[in-house]
């Protein structure tokens, strides 16, 4: 048991590391600057661009450790207009916690806050495997 605990602990620890920074509001930004900031912010997300999906426009990330998927999704104009954070229920009471804690609550299951004079919505989602939080401007 003791062997486990020194990969699970590094995990725990940069899961909850990534849960003090999230209020970074990546909408409007570039995808070179959404890279930058992540790398300082979020080094364990790594950009995964083995996904297609030609519906869409977006920029994918992947924690691997601690089960969780950031998609960036961007406009015609390489504008990220709004983002979506996946994750495993393993993490759910500390995002929520997290999320209650940086943002006004406004419903159930949705946040809101405001960034350069403009209002912003967080809302989770709860699906059967896992659970999404989507962040977009109002």
């Amino acid at each position: 048991m003791k062997a486990h605990l020194k990969y699970i602990l590094p995990g725990v620890l940069l899961f909850v590391l990534s849960l003090q920074a999230f209020p970074q509001n990546y909408i409007g930004m570039h995808p070179a600057e959404i890279a930058t900031a992540l790398k300082t912010e979020y080094p364990q997300f790594k950009i995964d661009k083995n996904a297609v999906n030609h519906a869409y426009k977006y920029l994918k990330y992947v924690d691997k450790i601690s089960e969780q998927t950031i998609l960036f999704f961007l406009s015609d104009n390489n504008i990220c207009t709004y983002v979506r954070w996946m994750s495993d229920y393993s993490n759910l009471n500390d995002m929520v916690g997290m999320l209650n804690k940086k943002y006004r609550k406004s419903g159930e299951n949705t946040w809101s806050f405001t960034d350069k004079s403009e209002n912003f919505t967080v809302k989770m989602e709860e699906e059967e495997w896992y659970f999404t939080i989507t962040y977009r401007k109002n």
